[in-house]
């Protein structure tokens, strides 16, 4: 816990930080780089106001964000300002960036993430003023004391639609709401959120006053914006996957009819994945009796959706896996093993069989018409001869590591490699590193290979040059998903995407995502679905009314920590005086002076004891979902297990949480300052 609640009773503090009134009279928009007058409009606004700012992947974020700390830097000389990142890798892109393009001094700042163990960090706390973090960092030093509240005048977060529910940067912006409500927040995001309710949570938990976004077709974009040209593909399934498909589907009826009542109006056709599995868990215990079948419809639902839109392959583990698992439990009375022994079933796994036994590997038709407009665009490609780049989005690893073989039978003329995150998978299989993953990005840049096929690592905050062609091997309903892939392209000239889709629901749902994102963009334009604060604090006088001061700013960069400097700062046997003892040792080895006679248990003692230690501050970050290439070389991750068997996944499971009571809301459309939660800190 941060604090006891009694600690945070009552009013807050006096603000302590105070501007300095001659330095406010002006406030400075650096020319480092040319001027855009969208840019220039939102900085002004972002200054007096706590604003989201949603702006299209590429069209310079950081810059606006850089522009209000330059400010707040210079308007309050004892404020400490923080840039909030959710990876390691995109903390120390945005120190580049901020630092290179707005003239904020290098030696002011400092990088703090899980890197540092927190006893390193605090002297920095002390002697620097801006500050790069991961929120779970920040949110651990306010918890040690190392950060004081009070002294921080300006936040900025970045991939701002991460804010909800018990994200690290809600976590931060409470706790600071309580102990000092005197600081202005900017949050920042390509894809504010998947609907209107999703967009008021961000406005919640960030305290929201004011709100800044633009879409591709905005006015003030168009001289900055290429144009994406999206092609749509529906591929059917051939007649041999067709009959394995019909065969599931008539297993799923049969199973569904004697439990139709707690699926009223199922289409085992279409019918959502999860969707027996959620009803499983809100069953009565009289009618528990229904469980074992919910569960192996829901099972069957995944490896149909698996057969129509992925591979027939994960359609096949996915079959086996649910016969062991179905051979395993036997029934309780009569000793039968219950699906597995199912005609229908055994028919399935039969046809299944039959089809791998005459074919060998089953090229799904998604993979044959992938490959064959790749063939088709390096070719129009070779012919101008000018090198070109790929990258194709795939939801699942086995998907991308059988994309990945299947388009390198073309080489040279396709070069396929595959990117994908740290985490284990369910089978053991070791992930990328990240030094292999910077490798790998390295290796695109310079165009050793000339298609990546990514993961969902792929979709969010990764820089690496330009990009030709998007395909989305599979689609999704979430606008965020759509859009993330999206904006990989088009960001030097027009970009174009292409979109498989298999025939039913996933045509439907890629619809649902591309009506979604507009309907989003109408609430947030309008404002008539959403509520902002209106109590936010006029944190220099209001007397004053800065003027703009537009002038080119003098670098001065920042010099990062080397990483041999940060391993040295935690290691434990660099404060120990020569001839120390490392580790355990009992009072009975000290007496008869045996120490050194076991220096193989001690060893493994202290090596256990430090990566424990590692393993704590590394938590104070989520996993590295997107990097950069020429920054992130000196940050290392422990691997983290997925939460999703099958999704990429690199963020940690996160600890289940009693759910929350919810209160009436006020029908007053004042926003009112938040009420933390007290049981958090």
């Amino acid at each position: 816990m941060i604090a006891d609640s009694a600690s945070l009773a009552g009013p807050p503090p006096p603000m302590r930080v105070q501007p300095d009134q001659s330095a406010c009279q002006e406030w400075i928009y650096p020319l480092n780089r040319p001027k855009r007058d969208y840019q220039f409009n939102i900085v002004r606004k972002c200054l007096f106001d706590n604003t989201l700012v949603a702006l299209p992947t590429g069209l310079g974020k950081t810059f606006v964000a850089g522009c209000v700390m330059l400010n707040y830097y210079r308007w309050f000389p004892s404020g400490k300002i923080l840039f909030l990142a959710p990876t390691k890798p995109l903390v120390s892109q945005q120190v580049s960036a901020s630092h290179e393009q707005c003239g904020i001094p290098g030696s002011a700042a400092a990088e703090l993430t899980g890197s540092l163990r927190p006893e390193a960090r605090k002297p920095y706390w002390q002697s620097k003023r801006v500050f790069y973090m991961t929120p779970q960092a920040f949110v651990r030093d306010l918890h040690n004391g190392n950060a004081d509240p009070l002294d921080i005048i300006l936040i900025v977060v970045d991939e701002a639609h991460r804010a909800t529910g018990d994200y690290a940067y809600c976590t931060a912006i409470r706790y600071m709401m309580v102990k000092n409500p005197h600081f202005r927040v900017l949050a920042l995001t390509a894809t504010p959120g998947s609907n209107a309710e999703a967009v008021q949570s961000i406005v919640d938990n960030m305290h929201i006053s004011h709100i800044e976004i633009r879409d591709e077709n905005a006015l003030d974009l168009r001289d900055y914006v290429h144009r994406k040209h999206m092609v749509q593909h529906v591929v059917p399934l051939t007649p041999e996957l067709v009959n394995i498909f019909d065969q599931i589907i008539k297993l799923m009826q049969k199973i569904y009819s004697p439990i139709g009542q707690f699926l009223p109006g199922a289409d085992m056709a279409t019918m959502g994945d999860y969707r027996p599995t959620a009803v499983s868990h809100q069953l009565t215990s009289a009618n528990r009796w229904a469980t074992p079948a919910l569960l192996n419809l829901g099972v069957l639902a995944r490896a149909r959706t698996y057969l129509v839109t992925e591979s027939f392959e994960m359609c096949h583990q996915r079959l086996m896996e649910l016969m062991a698992a179905d051979a395993a439990k036997q029934s309780a009375r009569s000793g039968k093993k219950k699906l597995a022994a199912d005609p229908l079933f055994q028919s399935l796994i039969m046809s299944i069989s039959e089809l791998k036994h005459a074919n060998g590997f089953i090229v799904h038709p998604k993979m044959d018409k992938l490959k064959t407009l790749l063939l088709q665009h390096f070719s129009s490609v070779l012919e101008g001869q000018t090198a070109s780049k790929v990258m194709v989005f795939a939801s699942y690893r086995p998907v991308v590591e059988q994309i990945v073989e299947h388009l390198n039978e073309q080489k040279p003329l396709i070069r396929a490699h595959r990117f994908i995150g740290q985490a284990a998978s369910k089978e053991g299989v070791k992930g990328l590193t990240q030094k292999e993953q910077l490798q790998v990005i390295e290796s695109f840049k310079k165009n050793e290979f000339n298609t990546l096929v990514c993961t969902s690592i792929g979709e969010e905050g990764l820089d690496i040059g330009e990009v030709d062609l998007i395909v989305c091997y599979d689609s999704h309903k979430a606008p965020i998903k759509m859009l993330q892939r999206v904006g990989r392209t088009g960001r030097k000239q027009d970009g174009h995407i292409i979109v498989l889709v298999a025939e039913g629901k996933e045509e439907e749902n890629f619809a649902k995502a591309k009506a979604a994102y507009a309907d989003v963009q109408k609430a947030i334009v309008d404002g008539d679905q959403l509520v902002l604060y209106n109590d936010i604090e006029h944190l220099i006088p209001d007397t004053i009314r800065p003027e703009v001061c537009e002038k080119v700013m003098p670098i001065e960069p920042y010099v990062p920590l080397s990483g041999a400097l940060k391993k040295r700062n935690g290691g434990l046997p660099r404060s120990m005086p020569a001839g120390g003892i490392e580790g355990f040792v009992t009072a009975k080895t000290l007496v008869n002076g045996s120490v050194a006679s076991k220096p193989k248990s001690t060893s493994k003692r202290v090596k256990s004891t430090l990566d424990m230690n590692a393993v704590t501050d590394s938590g104070d970050d989520e996993s590295d979902m997107d990097l950069d290439a020429a920054l992130a070389a000196r940050v290392h991750s422990p691997v983290l297990k997925r939460i999703n068997s099958d999704h990429e996944s690199e963020e940690p499971p996160k600890k289940k949480r009693k759910p929350k009571k919810k209160s009436d809301e006020s029908s007053d459309p004042v926003r009112p300052k938040p009420r933390p939660n007290f049981q958090e800190f």
